[in-house]
């Protein structure tokens, strides 16, 4: 396992139930290690959406940072191609292959956080929701002629084929999560990168180069030498005062990486209060009504949130008729980190681009691709 910086006691559950958790990862690990073979062998079926399909994904559970990595790409690439966006939408209301309609009252339920974040930022590029992913890239191909597909949270999925995978992993997780679950949080063996076309190391901001260097190490040990592997860092910004005192709040995966960047922030927010809520967090009035009572307690005037939660909490806000109050969203943005990772993303452009355009790029071959997956 790699050597990472962050070294997080883990958590008393996961101490106290050590024993049985390690036994239920063993038969965790058969299932991961088995299922990849069946869909090789055929004999669970993985089919075409008529597209060029780029996964980004993982082999952590949650928070590795995949959705502002998937708008990175769409910001990178929209204006190159017909591009379309297909996700599970997990948590909707929902079933079925459906369009996102980001004008709707009530999308986030409908469509799930992520998919609606997604068209509400792109408007022009379609986005796609369906549990069988399959029939949702397949319908946006036949309905817009989509030529390339960013497949949200792909990397397991293997019943859709794919001509890409990027494969997020996050440095700054704490020791424990680099075992498999339910012990600790990977959701398949470092191994499982050989099937990566780039593997994206992310949140590398505060890591020293040392413990990245020796990362990146482990990290090429598990995918061979034929994939690469970039930094990304991530930025946070809103609208900000200079040592505006603030409410935070954000429901997800890791909130608590969250929190540490707005007080990193170069602006120096003092915060009065954080409120954590679960990853995907279906906020109610009640949840806004705690918000604004908190911050009106602290005598702060705006409630900071992500652009995910925000999604959920702004057709809620007014409803509370405040107007002391302010919502305010951050935006997260990744990008490469050193001159050289951005070479390398120019390379992968060229090369998914071009083979997509029936072109070849860089002689008509990719980094790295099995033709099982």
């Amino acid at each position: 396992m790699p050597t990472l910086r962050v070294r997080n006691s883990q958590p008393l559950w996961a101490t106290v139930f050590a024993p049985i958790l390690a036994i239920l990862s063993f038969g965790y690990l058969a299932v991961v290690l088995l299922r990849p073979w069946l869909y090789r062998l055929g004999i669970l079926p993985s089919d075409s959406s008529g597209a060029f399909v780029v996964s980004v994904g993982n082999i952590q559970a949650g928070g590795t940072g995949k959705t502002p990595f998937t708008a990175y790409l769409v910001r990178r690439w929209q204006d190159r191609v017909r591009l379309g966006i297909v996700s599970r939408g997990y948590r909707r209301s929902t079933t079925g292959s459906l369009r996102v309609r980001p004008d709707d009252s009530d999308a986030a339920a409908k469509f799930g956080d992520e998919p609606t974040w997604f068209a509400q930022t792109f408007p022009d590029v379609p986005v796609q929701v369906g549990e069988r992913r399959v029939w949702a890239a397949q319908d946006l191909v036949a309905s817009e002629g989509t030529k390339l597909i960013v497949l949200d949270d792909g990397f397991q999925h293997m019943a859709l084929r794919r001509s890409f995978d990027f494969v997020l992993v996050d440095v700054s997780a704490p020791s424990w999560h680099w075992r498999l679950l339910p012990w600790g949080r990977l959701r398949e063996p470092g191994q499982a990168l050989r099937r990566a076309d780039a593997v994206i190391v992310t949140k590398t901001e505060n890591v020293a180069e040392g413990e990245l260097v020796r990362f990146e190490q482990q990290l090429a040990r598990w995918a061979g030498p034929k994939v690469p592997i970039l930094r990304f860092g991530q930025t946070l910004d809103w609208s900000s005062l200079a040592e505006e005192k603030i409410v935070v709040a954000a429901g997800l995966a890791n909130p608590e990486s969250f929190f540490k960047m707005v007080e990193r922030h170069p602006s120096k927010p003092h915060v009065a209060e954080r409120f954590s809520f679960s990853d995907h967090h279906g906020y109610s009035a009640d949840d806004v009504s705690r918000l604004v009572a908190a911050a009106a307690k602290a005598g702060v005037r705006r409630v900071l949130v992500t652009e995910k939660d925000a999604v959920k909490l702004r057709p809620l806000w007014d409803g509370v008729g405040t107007r002391e109050v302010e919502l305010v969203v951050s935006r997260l943005e990744v990008r490469p980190v050193r001159e050289s990772d951005e070479e390398q993303m120019e390379r992968l452009d060229e090369i998914i681009l071009g083979q997509l355009r029936g072109k070849g790029g860089l002689g008509g071959k990719l980094p790295h691709r099995h033709s099982a997956t």
